[in-house]
Order: structure tokens, then sequence, then C-alpha cells
């Protein structure tokens, strides 16, 4: 059952939107954790802000609760999530990515990354996206693997990519046949447009140095082919040997990663 406090929240977004008679908007944010049950809701405040030519989308759908749950708390939840989103899966992703076309800065969430790989190819229902400022807001699990693919591929004017680490804060999906390996599917992925012609940033927020982390980053830095920056912004509160070890792995990075680009510099930046 749908939280009513939930429902008569969303209620009064959608009234104050209808009402809202400017034609440009800056900034427009939607956050609304487990979001199933509000497809809709999320279409039409998506449309909205589009059709207002929004400069800064932010999707989250992330469960900020999480982070306070034990590992058995958060396992538990995770199969509870499971039902519910099997239950209530009328999200239509294709629609909703469709209205992100020319969005130029745009934040999505694991949600998002995990629910578009269920949907058919966006790149073949529709024009490629006018974004130039992307962030993904990403615990960088196999999981989301393919979703930051189809970004990717649906971005050929991308300029800064940013991944904003979220490390305490997951969202489970339905189970997926695919099973993916991330060491195979980064060298296997091929070379998109955007990082052959226009990717000039990447930042990585949070970083501390994951297997994960590392296969995606090798990836970025061996494609980019007009590259210039990776900026890696450490991740707070590690401990003396957690910063040794993020200490290590960006000079790996720095000195062995074979790179597309020779003006590229990679950056660390203290917590």
């Amino acid at each position: 059952m749908v939280d009513p406090d939930r429902v008569f929240f969303v209620r009064v977004m959608r009234e104050w939107v209808s009402r809202f008679t400017g034609k440009v908007i800056e900034n427009f944010e939607i956050h609304l954790s487990q979001p199933m049950g509000f497809a809709g809701d999320i279409m039409s405040l998506t449309e909205f802000a589009t059709s207002r030519q929004v400069k800064n989308l932010v999707l989250d759908f992330s469960d900020p609760i999480q982070r306070n749950l034990s590992q058995a708390q958060q396992t538990i939840r995770d199969c509870l999530l499971r039902c519910r989103y099997l239950q209530k899966n009328d999200l239509d992703v294709s629609h909703l990515f469709f209205n992100l076309l020319y969005v130029r800065t745009l934040t999505v969430c694991s949600f998002f990354l995990q629910v578009l790989q269920d949907c058919d190819d966006p790149m073949a229902l529709h024009d490629s996206m006018k974004t130039r400022h992307l962030v993904m807001k990403t615990n960088m699990h196999a999981n989301d693997f393919v979703g930051i693919g189809i970004f990717l591929n649906s971005c050929p004017e991308l300029e800064s990519l940013t991944f904003d680490l979220v490390t305490t804060s997951r969202f489970v999906r339905a189970p997926s046949p695919l099973v993916i390996d991330p060491v195979s599917h980064w060298l296997t992925s091929k070379a998109y447009e955007c990082l052959e012609k226009t990717l000039k940033v990447v930042k990585v927020k949070k970083f501390r140095g994951s297997s994960n982390e590392l296969h995606m980053l090798q990836y970025l830095i061996r494609t980019g082919c007009v590259m210039e920056r990776v900026d890696l912004y450490e991740a707070n509160g590690l401990t003396h040997n957690q910063k040794r070890w993020v200490l290590a792995v960006v000079e790996e990075v720095q000195q062995n990663f074979k790179r597309a680009s020779r003006h590229l510099r990679i950056t660390l930046y203290n917590a």
C-alpha cells in the first residue's frame, strides 16, 4: 500500500506545478525514494520540467533510509523491495528517457541506471541526447554498468561526466538474468562517440579505489581521446590505511593506465 503522506506530498507538488506560469526553469529536482506507484506523477513532473526548458534536472530515486540500516536489516529490506518492484514496475522508462533528450545538465541515480537496462535501446527509438554535463549517483555496482553504457552511447555531445559514489545506499531491482563481470564488461565495451570527440572532464567523488571504480576508470582513460582531466576526490572518513591504499591506487592509475589522450592530467584531491 502506498504511504498516504507520500501521496499527499506528490499531489501538492503537482498542484504547485499546475499553477506555475514561468517559461524557463533553471533547476528542477525530483527526490522520491521507492517510486513504485508514482510512475504517472514522475512522468508528469519530468514533462513539466522539460517543457520549461529546464537547464539542470535531477532524478534521484535512491533510498536514504538505508544509510542507517545494518547489513542484516538491509538484506531483509532488499527482499521486500524486490517483491514490490516486481509487482509495481509500471514506470515507462523509454518514455521518461525521451523526456530527457534536451536537458543540458542531468543527474540520475542507481534506480534509473538499473531499470534503464530493461527498456528498449533508447538510441534505436529516439534521437541522441543533448546533455553536456552528466552526474551519476551510483555505488558502481555491476548492475549499474549497462545503464552507464546506455547514457554514454546516448550523449554524443557530453563534455563532463561525474560519478558521485554512494557507498551506503543501494537500490535493488528485480533479479536480472544478466550476470555482468566488471573486468570483461569494460574490456569489451566500445568507445562511444562522446569519448572519441567531446568528453574532456571526468570526476569521481567519494573515491575509495575499489576494483569496480578502477575498471571503469581504466576504460574511460583508455578510450577518452580528448580527455583533459580526471579528478578524483577522496572519500571522507577513511582510516590511515585506507588513505594509503587510495594513494597507492592513484599512483598506479597515473603511471600504468594506458591513455588515449596525451593531454590528460589525473589528480587526487584529499578529503
